[in-house]
């Protein structure tokens, strides 16, 4: 087929691919709206963000029932879920705390500090800082507040904010990560408070 290919067949296989990509597109769901965390600098913007840094925004995203295709959500998609821009916000961040109350903590002592590592099914791990329950799943193991970094969509570190000259060990990695990776997000370092999410800094990359 390599050195006769039929262009029949080539138009059906492409077709197939499309088709299947544009069912996990229209048949969005509840239950699968989150935030995300995503780079500010698109030339096109997405329809519902709200900026957390001057860096980074969080944006309102549909993924598919496989888990595989996160797709920025769009007033067509709310229309067709019959719900308010509102409605849509609130049940992203509960889906982002059913996420986390579902994800596994792993934690590794680095030089006298408690570092957590998050294991989820998600593709976007990184968001769960942003998760409403994250000071009732972490304190226990972390403290609080506390420090994090996101380079990409499914990286993040966590550690107690009195420890902030940790930071400076982090930050090869961080730019590493940020440089290779298909969805990269930031080189800051964002503080986690009861009053939210704050960027304290960044690494040069």
């Amino acid at each position: 087929m390599a050195s006769n290919p039929d262009p029949e067949k080539i138009r059906r296989f492409v077709d197939t691919i499309l088709m299947s990509e544009q069912e996990r597109i229209n048949t969005p769901s509840a239950q699968r709206l989150y935030w995300i965390l995503e780079p500010n600098d698109y030339a096109e913007k997405a329809s519902f963000r709200v900026p957390v840094s001057k860096r980074v925004d969080r944006v309102l995203v549909h993924l598919s029932s496989d888990g595989e295709l996160v797709s920025w959500v769009t007033p067509d998609v709310l229309r067709q879920l019959e719900l308010s821009d509102s409605d849509a916000a609130a049940i992203a961040f509960n889906n982002l705390e059913r996420a986390l109350s579902e994800a596994t903590l792993e934690t590794s002592d680095i030089g006298g500090v408690v570092v957590g590592f998050i294991g989820t099914p998600l593709p976007f791990k990184a968001a769960l800082i942003l998760a409403p329950n994250l000071r009732k799943v972490m304190e226990a193991d972390l403290g609080w507040p506390l420090l994090a970094v996101t380079p990409d969509r499914d990286f993040l570190y966590l550690w107690a904010a009195r420890h902030t000259d940790f930071a400076g060990n982090v930050g090869e990695v961080v730019v590493r990560e940020y440089l290779a990776a298909p969805y990269p997000i930031s080189t800051e370092i964002f503080e986690l408070t009861d009053q939210g999410v704050l960027a304290i800094g960044a690494f040069s990359a």
